[in-house]
């Protein structure tokens, strides 16, 4: 595709077109042409069928929001020159590196492009291919190109010599800034928008505090036509209001207060939205028992919530929801916590 740019960032840098023919010095060379006009879908991809099956999700995504998509490949540069040897013996990794790699993963980036075109002429998409560190690279340039979003899948291929993209996930979850959407690779297809069903169902999970809030900027832009769940449990531990101390319909009762008055607040903006406290043992899996009743389509909540340990959207609840939950997890990183009000 004429368009793709496929961009090596290695000694010596050079960029390389999807032709194969290398231009100008990294320093010289402009970043995909500088930002595009609207911030861009990440999707990275390591060549495996598993990590595929985020494209349909990037896609919609991407065209709710007139976006392009950028496929996104890592080499690492060290695997490809068999585990870094030839650094020790002091040739220069771009010269030493095994030039079938960096020409397997352009022509696949090509083909995913190319099939991406067919099914979503009205997408936008290009192909990059960077050299390094996979998680460092999908971070760097989620930033440099100020991306509205990073899609992966929560398992691709494995292998001493590929990416362990379940590891890469969690490290770009962990060390990044930006919204990432977790894609389980054996989910149902990305729910058809139509005029009977024209925008997503969504559940944020809330734990009262205003950290926990932030998700719902994001929240709200995917259920335009659709409709918010906020839940809320008071059972698990997760809060304020399910101590020793308060009795469990009181805690019920402050829970809904809280929850009604977010959803107020939503729909003077004219969202539609609905609240739902819940009350079984496990928030976990009470969360999952929503999504199957209420036909959610996504789930999207911040990745840390109040306090050190034991509270919803910390931890291993998060976590849990990522690796199991039965629809695709948006996480939204946040700094430390804002006081509630």
């Amino acid at each position: 595709m004429k368009e793709t740019v496929m961009r090596a960032t290695i000694d010596p840098p050079r960029t390389v077109l999807a032709n194969g023919a290398e231009t100008m010095t990294a320093t010289d060379a402009p970043e995909l042409a500088g930002p595009p006009a609207v911030r861009p879908v990440i999707l990275p991809l390591d060549g495996s069928a598993l990590s595929e099956r985020a494209r349909p999700w990037a896609v919609a995504i991407a065209r709710t929001r007139q976006a392009p998509v950028i496929m996104m490949g890592v080499v690492d540069a060290y695997q490809a020159s068999s585990l870094g040897l030839a650094a020790s013996a002091g040739v220069p990794l771009y010269n030493s590196m095994v030039p079938d790699a960096l020409q397997e993963v352009t022509q696949y980036l090509e083909t995913q492009v190319g099939a991406c075109a067919a099914v979503a002429p009205d997408v936008h998409t290009q192909g990059l291919l960077k050299i390094g560190d996979a998680s460092r690279e999908i971070l760097k340039v989620a930033s440099e190109l100020d991306a509205q979003m990073v899609v992966l899948t929560t398992h691709g291929r494995g292998g001493v010599d590929r990416l362990i993209w379940g590891s890469v996930a969690e490290q770009v979850v962990r060390n990044g800034h930006v919204p990432v959407l977790l894609v389980r690779p054996w989910e149902h297809p990305v729910p058809e928008l139509t005029s009977e069903h024209p925008g997503w169902r969504v559940l944020v999970p809330l734990d009262g505090t205003k950290l926990a809030e932030t998700s719902l900027a994001e929240a709200t832009r995917l259920a335009v036509g659709g409709e918010l769940l906020l839940v809320r449990d008071v059972v698990s531990g997760h809060g304020d209001w399910s101590d020793d101390l308060t009795e469990p319909r009181e805690a019920t009762d402050m829970a809904k207060l809280y929850l009604d008055g977010v959803a107020n607040r939503l729909r003077e903006d004219g969202i539609r939205v609905r609240t739902l406290v819940l009350t079984r043992p496990v928030v976990t899996d009470a969360i999952s028992e929503v999504v199957s009743t209420e036909a959610i389509d996504l789930i999207v909540l911040a990745t840390h919530g109040r306090g050190a340990i034991g509270r919803l959207l910390h931890g291993s609840v998060s976590d849990a929801l990522a690796r199991h939950a039965p629809v695709p997890v948006l996480l939204i990183h946040q700094a430390p916590e804002v006081p509630a009000s």
